[in-house]
């Protein structure tokens, strides 16, 4: 039947996200997703328009997965245990793959000098999303930092941007992990070791 499409979108959607958390939005190319997804160029272009426009389809699929899983990552226990679990889903979400595929969020956004004025809108207000989320999960927890938990929430994510390119940088899964520990001490105090 002419018009109907002879794929699955979901599947499609999600093959293309993981070709654009690899190569990037500027180097993936149509014949990279039309590989990936098993379906041609042509029917892709039909169905999509252009890769900007499968580009934000995938990225606005893996936006609400990605903050769905930061608030289930920041619920429950004080400041120190809700930004520890954060960072560790964060640096374990960047650091999978073979080879590992870094941050689909911090990638665009170096890219967005060259992206069209709806890619960077798309990846600002998913930043501005991640704020809100991690600014209320400080200030509804116990033993919340002195500091205003939505400028400390800008710190916060803009520190995750930094160990998104510590990664890319080679930067192990161990040594991110450390740093992340450093700064959540930093910012609520070190972990009280337990005794016997």
């Amino acid at each position: 039947m002419v018009g109907v499409r002879q794929f699955d979108e979901q599947e499609v959607i999600a093959l293309a996200l993981d070709v654009f958390w690899r190569k990037g939005l500027h180097d993936a190319t149509m014949q990279d997703l039309a590989a990936a997804t098993g379906v041609q160029r042509g029917s892709l272009y039909n169905a999509y328009g252009d890769k900007e426009a499968i580009f934000l389809r995938a990225f606005d699929q893996y936006a609400g997965q990605f903050l769905d899983t930061v608030a289930k990552a920041l619920a429950g226990g004080d400041v120190a245990e809700r930004l520890r679990n954060f960072f560790d889903m964060i640096i374990v979400n960047m650091t999978s793959g073979s080879p590992s595929r870094g941050c689909l969020t911090t990638r665009t956004a170096l890219d967005a000098g060259i992206s069209g004025e709806e890619v960077r809108k798309r990846v600002h207000g998913l930043l501005e999303r991640l704020e809100q989320i991690v600014s209320q999960a400080i200030g509804s927890a116990d033993g919340k930092p002195a500091t205003d938990a939505n400028r400390l929430a800008r710190v916060i994510v803009t520190f995750t941007r930094g160990l998104a390119v510590m990664e890319r940088a080679g930067y192990s899964r161990k040594q991110l992990r450390e740093s992340a520990a450093t700064f959540v001490d930093a910012l609520v105090g070190p972990a009280i070791p337990v005794s016997g």
